[in-house]
């Protein structure tokens, strides 16, 4: 819907501070703003208009205006809980979701967030208490980061807000560097600045007139026994879960389109709004031209579901000249991101806001149902662990270290590596091995001396697998899917999606994510999501009702890029120029002679190292941006 911002300042931040927060996210909402100065806090927004057009102003206040909100996101139950609401006596000025923030806050204080259902973040200040209340969305579909300083605390939906005051201390954390090179992005809490964080999902914050922060997890990612059910009541479960997701989030004052792959989520899920919805739905897919032979076009099967369900189709075609966006790409993130699925979203989001305002997505589809390679990867790893350990490694495993590197854009064989290389540890050291883009020991050859003694390899890599150890209940995918939900999916995908969105002025929604599918969805047998070698099972029983069979059983291709490629052609001379000796010994973080070697290998096509290439060319080029703004910013003292 929109971004927000804002302070609690003891030190009296002026008003020019907040507007200058606002301003730098002009991208997030360019249908107008709303500002709020009043003693020490200052709440700003910036609105893309969805719901209540005329009226869904911000900041909301209640009766008395003595609660105030600015907020970003949907709330897909709002007309209940207004209902309830009005019903027991309290006044609307406006036909907003925002509004029933500030009411139900009158009634349950922080507790409000209990009985929203939908993605958000807000920001609510309380005058009686003279405090601020912070919230974020249980899957962290909806970001939010905050900067607690010695005058007071700032907050924003993106970094940007909070280094646009120049009262952030522009300090790299450098164990937040080693979790991007070897994740592709910084996890929570921490970001590229040692002074700023991101507030975990399911998480509020109560902040006083001094700054004093309390945190409060409000909801987890479920951790039970998983529930003895027949195949067949399963599927019904998810279907009529899945249905009721969907319908919630057409909520809408304008049109809602979709994004669609091709794959089973996005098909499933449009099949679903199509049933729903009056008019044709709008859908997007994209393709790559120049890909290669290992990548699938996935446009002849959105087709096929287009077709059936007469929608109004668009095709996108994004041809390699990714150099021209690059730039565009670092700057809405505001902090080193590297996921190469950043290239088709960027295009994606691009052409659906020519059309539509709000999309839909199939993302979380994965993360619940066991989608990704690596999870299948988990189910064999179990079993693998089991064959006697002197065939694993002394037969079976120098065989697969032997075979070469393909010169296409798959990572099958990466895969295989990883995979043996890791069959002796635990199941978390294997999956953390599984998501990481480089070992601890090939990371430290990748650091300067300097940088390499800044870092912790051992903390970086319990983030996940300290995460999946801490999963009681179910079996090892089981605490895969978990870890995924907890970790991946907010701090990956979604922070993905969600930038490169807005970055365009387009609201993502992402049905999947509804909180009570996904609890629903978490307590099924791990065996009903992966049967066999066969991913998704229960999925795709569903969707036999819904996609025709070459969609179900076509193999999965995944929203990514042929980064491979691209960085032996047209990102050849860009990440050369950037990973110069000259541009590396500029800041001495890295090891040339280590980053010329890999560029080497992966151009002759001896080795693949398309990940970490891309991670070094995104941190460069984050870098030289950082850099510059640093110059720009005016030199700022706290006031006492």
């Amino acid at each position: 819907m929109c971004g927000i911002c804002g302070f609690v300042s003891s030190a009296g931040w002026p008003q020019a501070t907040l507007q200058g927060m606002n301003d730098v996210i002009f991208r997030r909402g360019p249908d107008g703003e709303g500002l709020l100065h009043t003693g020490p806090v200052g709440l700003a927004m910036r609105r893309l208009a969805i719901i209540d057009l005329a009226g869904g102003w911000q900041p909301v206040y209640n009766e008395d205006r003595s609660v105030a909100v600015v907020f970003n996101g949907e709330i897909y139950n709002f007309k209940a809980l207004r209902a309830g609401l009005l019903a027991r006596g309290h006044q609307f000025r406006t036909h907003s979701d925002t509004e029933v923030i500030v009411h139900l806050y009158e009634e349950k204080g922080a507790a409000l967030v209990d009985d929203l259902e939908g993605m958000f973040a807000f920001a609510l200040w309380d005058a009686r208490q003279e405090q601020l209340l912070l919230a974020r969305d249980r899957l962290g579909i909806k970001p939010l980061y905050v900067a607690q300083l010695p005058g007071g605390v700032l907050f924003g939906s993106e970094i940007k807000s909070l280094l646009s005051t120049g009262l952030v201390p522009p300090d790299i954390d450098w164990q937040a560097m080693d979790e991007f090179f070897t994740y592709t992005f910084i996890p929570a809490p921490r970001s590229i600045y040692r002074a700023i964080s991101k507030v975990p999902p399911a998480t509020t914050l109560t902040i006083d007139a001094c700054g004093n922060v309390h945190p409060h997890t409000y909801w987890q990612v479920p951790d039970r026994a998983p529930e003895q059910r027949s195949q067949d009541e399963w599927v019904e479960r998810v279907e009529t879960g899945l249905k009721r997701a969907v319908e919630s989030h057409l909520v809408s004052d304008v049109p809602v389109g979709a994004f669609l792959s091709g794959g089973i989520d996005s098909g499933l899920m449009v099949a679903m709004m199509a049933a729903a919805s009056e008019r044709p739905v709008e859908t997007f897919t994209v393709g790559f031209g120049d890909a290669g032979a290992s990548f699938i076009d996935e446009r002849v099967y959105a087709r096929m579901i287009a077709q059936r369900y007469r929608l109004n189709h668009h095709e996108i075609n994004v041809e390699p000249h990714v150099e021209q966006i690059i730039q565009d790409v670092v700057a809405a993130f505001d902090e080193p991101f590297s996921d190469d699925s950043v290239i088709p979203s960027y295009y994606v989001s691009q052409a659906a806001a020519r059309f539509v305002k709000v999309a839909l997505t199939g993302l979380g589809g994965d993360e619940l149902f066991g989608g990704y390679r690596r999870h299948l990867g988990v189910r064999v790893g179990d079993a693998y662990a089991r064959v006697p350990r002197w065939l694993r490694e002394g037969v079976v495993d120098p065989v697969i270290r032997r075979i070469p590197e393909p010169k296409t854009s798959s990572d099958l064989i990466d895969h295989m590596k990883r995979f043996s290389r890791a069959s002796s540890a635990s199941a978390a050291s294997r999956y953390q091995d599984s998501m990481s883009s480089l070992p601890a020991h090939e990371r430290a050859r990748l650091y300067g001396r300097d940088t390499a003694a800044r870092v912790d390899a051992a903390r970086t890599a319990d983030i996940l697998a300290g995460t999946f150890a801490g999963f009681r209940h179910g079996t090892s995918v089981d605490r895969a899917l978990k870890t995924d939900l907890r970790w991946y999916l907010p701090d990956d995908i979604l922070t993905l999606t969600d930038r490169l969105s807005m970055w365009h002025s387009l609201e993502l929604r992402v049905p999947f994510l509804d909180h009570h599918l996904v609890e629903d969805v978490m307590s099924m047998p791990a065996a009903l999501k992966i049967r066999g070698l066969k991913q998704k099972y229960v999925l795709r029983k569903v969707a036999q009702k819904w996609l025709p069979a070459p969609v179900i059983n076509h193999r999965k291709q995944g929203f990514e890029a042929p980064m491979g490629r691209w960085l032996r052609g047209p990102l050849k001379e860009l990440m050369q120029d950037t990973l110069s000796a000259a541009a590396l010994g500029r800041e001495g973080i890295f090891n040339f002679a280590e980053v010329e070697r890999l560029q080497h290998e992966h151009l002759d096509g001896t080795r693949k190292h398309s990940k970490l290439l891309f991670s070094l060319l995104m941190f460069q080029l984050w870098q030289a941006q950082h850099r510059q703004a640093v110059t720009a910013r005016p030199a700022v003292t706290f006031a006492a």
